[in-house]
């Protein structure tokens, strides 16, 4: 008999899970693997910065830096939403919760 074969070791994560971003929480809801002419992810998720909780949004991404540098760019929209509009106008908007 010989040695059995070696395939690619999983790596599994069970979602929700919670991440920090400048000071703000935020939680990927669920990831889905998408296989269109390029491998592609695509992540529900929603951000805490406060009292205020932002909808659920969705990215798309094609590894673990690209997803960072768009959750990075999301908190710091959010934030900057908050400093320009009061929570109520961002609530009618559809921004936040």
């Amino acid at each position: 008999m010989g040695t059995p074969a070696r395939g690619p070791i999983l790596t599994l994560t069970i979602t929700p899970v919670d991440i920090e971003i400048e000071d703000c929480r935020v939680t990927i809801l669920e990831v889905a693997r998408l296989k269109l002419w390029w491998e592609q992810y695509h992540a529900s998720v929603q951000v805490r910065c406060g009292d205020v909780l932002s909808r659920v949004f969705h990215l798309d991404f094609k590894n673990t830096e690209e997803l960072r540098q768009k959750l990075v760019t999301e908190v710091t929209k959010l934030k900057y939403m908050l400093l320009l509009y009061s929570k109520s106008e961002l609530k009618q908007r559809g921004i936040i919760l």
